[in-house]
Parts: structure tokens; C-alpha cells; sequence
């Protein structure tokens, strides 16, 4: 009688182990989900993604019996670079008694799945969101804003054009940061708030002034003098693309006697502007 092993088997061991690390690393995307996604253009293969940025147009007077005169603008592009390769690897032995262990299976396919989210989570908030500066806002005091602040903040939006209530609107805020909003009573009192929310009882602030609201540890609250302890950003602000979306391969290593799973992503993200323009619809509120 024939036993059914890991080689036998393995066919199914990098589906099961795709679809579980996947699962995982999709629902732990928070920023990945609020940006322009151009992933569709580079699935054919290429390094880098050039993403038409169409000029704003203007009208003209128009004289009587007179032709239309017509536009020809120079559109500039935004270059998205595909050069975030990260992976995370292990060779685990006996395989299929790890499959057979519900508990042990879906803490290796989350630790996993959680590593690949949690890189690209922090590259779109540190090296991307918070390299913006034409729109930075100062905090009187660390890691602690002030409603005025914040509406400073959404004002410079509204001067560059955004409408900040168009439900494509977020703010990210440190821990620190996050908990001394919800301590404003502007933002955690029923009475106040005017909605049917009650932050004081759910510990969740859900929006302020009407900007959906999230706590992330990618921010920081350590005081440094200019780092930023939180953003709030419109998602045209940033243009993402992912050439590989995490993948899991695997194979058996019958020298070790175990099957080796490597879970990667290969992305790349930009700013739609310069760092330093106010016309980018990102603001970054730093520490004093």
C-alpha cells in the first residue's frame, strides 16, 4: 500500500501554504489598500512603471466667429521603480505534521504572511508618506496635536485644491499621538461629536473632521525633534505597484529532510509630486 508523503504530496503543499500566508499578509495591508494601485501595467514585466500625470486644463473665452484654438499639453509622468525585493524563508522539517496541526500551521503561515505586509506597510509610511515635506505642520508639543493644529493642517490641503471629505482622505497617527487625539474632547465626547459614535466607550476614533482615522506604530512618538508622529494624506497622493503580489514557493530538500517556503513581494512606490511641493496631498504634522 502506497503512504502519501511529502514528496508525494507536493503539489499541494505550496497552494495550501500560498493561500494561508496570502490570507494573512492581505488582511493585515492598511496603507497598501489607500494608495493608487498601478499594479496592472508592470504585470508584464519591467523595472520600473512610468504613470501619466495629466496636466490640469483650463478653458478659454470663446469670441464669436472666431475657431477654437486647441491645447496641447506637455503631461509629465511619476516614476514608480520596482526595487523592493523582501522575502521571508524557513526550512521546516516534517512538513506534513505541521499541516496535520492547525494551531502550528497557522502560526508559521502568519508570522510569515505578517513579515511581507508589514514591509511594504512600512516603506509607503516611512520612506514614502513621511518624506513629504512642502506641507509639514509643527506640533507645539510632542507628539500631542492640537485641534487648531490639525485644522492648520487640512486648511493647507484645501488651499492645493483637495477636498478632504471625499472619503479618500486619511490620517495615520503614532500610538502616542493617537491616544492624546482621543483625549481632545472635540473628537471623543457624543455630545460633541455629533454622530452616533462614542470614542470614550469604543477607544476608537473613527474619524476627525470627517477623515478616517488609524493608529500605526510606523509613525513615531519618541519626541525626536522633526519626526513625524502623523500624516494625513490623500490616497492620489501616492502611486504603488506591486510586480509580484506575495508569493509562496516551496519545495522538499530531502538532504534535510524537510520542505524549505520562501514567501516574497517585489513593489515599488512614489509621491504624485516633489517632496517638497504644497501641491502634494500629504501633510506631515513633526514633533518640535
Amino acid at each position: 500500500m502506497a503512504n502519501v508523503t511529502t514528496t508525494t504530496a507536493a503539489n499541494f503543499i505550496p497552494e495550501l501554504w500560498s493561500d494561508a500566508i496570502l490570507d494573512y499578509a492581505e488582511r493585515k495591508f492598511s496603507l497598501a489598500d489607500k494608495v493608487m494601485d498601478f499594479s496592472s501595467m508592470v504585470m508584464s514585466g519591467s523595472d520600473n512603471v512610468n504613470v501619466p500625470k495629466v496636466t490640469e486644463e483650463s478653458t478659454t473665452a470663446k469670441s464669436a466667429d472666431t475657431a477654437v484654438t486647441y491645447a496641447a499639453n506637455t503631461d509629465g509622468t511619476v516614476q514608480i521603480s520596482l526595487d523592493q525585493h523582501h522575502y521571508n524563508a524557513k526550512r521546516i522539517e516534517d512538513i506534513v505534521k505541521v499541516q496535520e496541526s492547525a494551531d502550528l500551521f497557522g502560526a508559521y503561515a502568519k508570522s510569515m504572511g505578517y513579515a511581507l505586509a508589514k514591509q511594504v506597510e512600512n516603506y509607503l509610511a516611512v520612506t514614502v508618506l513621511q518624506s513629504a515635506t512642502g506641507n509639514d505642520t509643527a506640533l507645539a508639543t510632542d507628539n500631542d496635536p492640537l485641534a487648531t493644529e490639525i485644522q492648520s493642517g487640512l486648511k493647507k490641503l484645501l488651499d492645493a485644491g483637495f477636498d478632504y471629505t471625499d472619503g479618500e482622505t486619511y490620517l495615520y497617527a503614532s500610538p502616542a499621538a493617537y491616544m492624546n487625539i482621543l483625549d481632545l474632547s472635540e473628537f471623543s465626547d457624543a455630545n460633541l461629536r455629533g454622530d452616533n459614535q462614542n470614542p470614550n466607550a469604543t477607544g476608537s476614533l473613527g474619524q476627525v473632521y470627517g477623515v478616517s482615522t488609524f493608529v500605526s506604530t510606523d509613525w513615531d512618538d519618541d519626541g525626536g525633534t522633526g519626526d513625524e508622529t502623523m500624516t494625513i494624506f490623500k490616497k492620489e497622493a501616492i502611486y504603488y505597484a506591486s510586480q509580484i503580489a506575495p508569493r509562496v514557493q516551496s519545495a522538499y530538500d530531502i538532504d534535510h529532510l524537510a520542505t524549505s517556503v520562501v514567501a516574497d513581494v517585489l513593489f515599488g512606490a512614489s509621491l504624485s509630486h516633489a517632496t517638497s511641493s504644497t501641491s502634494l496631498g500629504v501633510v506631515n504634522f513633526t514633533n518640535p
